[in-house]
Parts: structure tokens; sequence; C-alpha cells
């Protein structure tokens, strides 16, 4: 079972759908992962519906570009609520119950530029700099636990976001298809993958 946890509610509702037609059981849940009482409701459905909680992936990202002097700082502020603040939350909510169950996976969605700094990515770079971290140390934090938790570190993947970077349609032929990326994080969840706990996965192709 799968469940989807997306601010917009069209777009959850339309990648549930896609997940079912495909064979696949799928349920939507509406959350803001920068609203810890939002994170919190997710987490007590889905123990309602499911009862335990084997992997969570913190996928949820969003991207401004331009030079830090003329970002404004409400847009900061987003980009590190939603890309680094909202993978804490989750994972703060769902550990006591992997710790309890003595097993778990946790995978964090960051980036290249969270090992590489570029030019205009000041936010972007910050947050997934900081969720490599977070990796990184709360996999010391779990070393005596069952409890797993790696980053996936992709190049520039085909999504609608890869539009904001200035990327043009003849240009995408270079960029990482999604499933990829997808087939990583499931592999890791699977435990069909031997990278220790706290590694940061490159998918560059």
């Amino acid at each position: 079972m799968v469940v989807l946890a997306e601010a917009r509610a069209t777009l959850g509702r339309r990648a549930e759908q896609a997940l079912r037609k495909s064979g696949a059981q799928a349920s939507f849940v509406h959350t803001d992962v920068a609203d810890f009482r939002s994170v919190q409701r997710l987490v007590r459905v889905v123990l309602e519906r499911f009862g335990r909680i084997d992997c969570l992936v913190n996928n949820a990202g969003v991207l401004v570009v331009g030079p830090l002097v003329r970002v404004p700082v409400a847009a900061l502020d987003r980009v590190l609520s939603i890309n680094l603040r909202g993978p804490m939350l989750l994972t703060r909510a769902v550990l006591t119950i992997m710790l309890r169950q003595r097993s778990g996976s946790i995978v964090n969605v960051a980036s290249q530029l969270g090992k590489f700094g570029a030019a205009g990515y000041a936010a972007y770079c910050a947050s997934k700099f900081g969720l490599v971290g977070f990796t990184e140390a709360l996999a010391e934090e779990l070393a005596r636990t069952n409890v797993r938790v790696w980053a996936v570190c992709p190049g520039l993947v085909d999504t609608p976001m890869a539009r904001l970077t200035g990327i043009r349609a003849h240009e995408r032929r270079g960029l990482i298809r999604p499933e990829s990326v997808a087939r990583l994080v499931l592999e890791l969840a699977a435990g069909r993958r031997q990278e220790p706990s706290g590694a940061a996965i490159d998918v560059l192709r």
C-alpha cells in the first residue's frame, strides 16, 4: 500500500488514480509537510487505516532560482520549510512508530545540489545540503536500531520543476528520467541495495 501525501489535492488524486490503474494499492491524504499538525494528522490516518509504517519517502520539494539578493524572504522561508523542515517533521513523526516496530526505511530525496553549490540556487542548495547532513546525522542516531536512512541525490530530473531552471524542450534529452529515481527508492525501501545507512547515493542517468 502506498499513501500519497500532497498539498495540491488535484495532483494528489491524479497520482492516486494513476497508481490504482497500474494495479497498485494507493491512498491520497491531503498534507502540508511544513505544517506539523498536518503531518501528525497524516501519520494518524495511516496508522488508523494500516496499523504500521514501513517506509517514509521524503520527496516534497520546491525551487526558487535567482541571485540571493533578489529572492524574496518569503520564498527563502518556503524553500527551507518544505525541502528541509518538512522531511525533519515527517521523520520525527514516524520514527517512534518504526522504533516500536523495530524496522523501517527512510529515503530523503536530496539532489546533486546537496553536494555542490551553484550560483542562483543558494536557497535550494542550502536546503538539500541540510537534508544530506540530516540523513548522515540521523543514521548515526539510529545505528543500533533496525531503522535505516539514506539520501538520494539525482541530477536534474525530467519533471515540471526542471522548467524553473530555464531548460528548454529541446534540451530535455539529457535529463534523468523520474523512473530511475523511483527505481532506486524502491530498491532501498525493499532492502535490495547494499549502501550503508546514511549514504548519499547519486543518480546520474
